[in-house]
């Protein structure tokens, strides 16, 4: 997969822009598209897209980084895309505080393939992201179940 249909994939992924129809959803799918959260706008996501692209190709990772880099971000994006689900019943606080532990340990795995510089790049513009993904949290409503 290149460097801009991945983080493109990315963005997607983390920030829950799925578009399946109804009719191709399987009832999981359809319980689970009942329970997401959207928290950015379609605008807004194109935006964050759009900087993602930009800054992490500025890391030059070689293929075989990259494919290693790109496994463990899918790894931790799909368990921190779940936990502002409706489903999962967590507060704003609980979903900040375990995006925090699972950023921590998602980190410690990134340290052990990328050099110190790479790892600083991935820091700087992963924080960015984080900010943005955190202040959006603590703006939106979710339901009491």
């Amino acid at each position: 997969m290149n460097t801009k249909s991945f983080f493109q994939f990315i963005c997607i992924f983390l920030i829950s822009c799925s578009s399946l129809t109804a009719q191709e959803l399987t009832e999981k799918q359809k319980e689970y598209q009942e329970n997401k959260v959207q928290i950015f706008t379609v605008e807004e996501r194109n935006n964050l897209q759009n900087w993602i692209q930009e800054e992490f190709s500025q890391m030059n990772l070689s293929e075989e980084k990259e494919a290693q880099y790109n496994t463990i971000l899918l790894s931790y994006m799909g368990k921190i895309q779940r936990l502002d689900d409706k489903d999962m019943g967590n507060s704003k606080e609980d979903i900040i505080q375990k995006m925090d532990e699972m950023i921590v340990n998602q980190d410690k795995e990134l340290e052990k393939i990328l050099s110190p510089e790479e790892f600083a790049m991935h820091v700087k513009i992963y924080d960015q992201l984080l900010l943005s993904v955190k202040n959006r949290i603590a703006e939106t409503d979710y339901p009491k179940e």
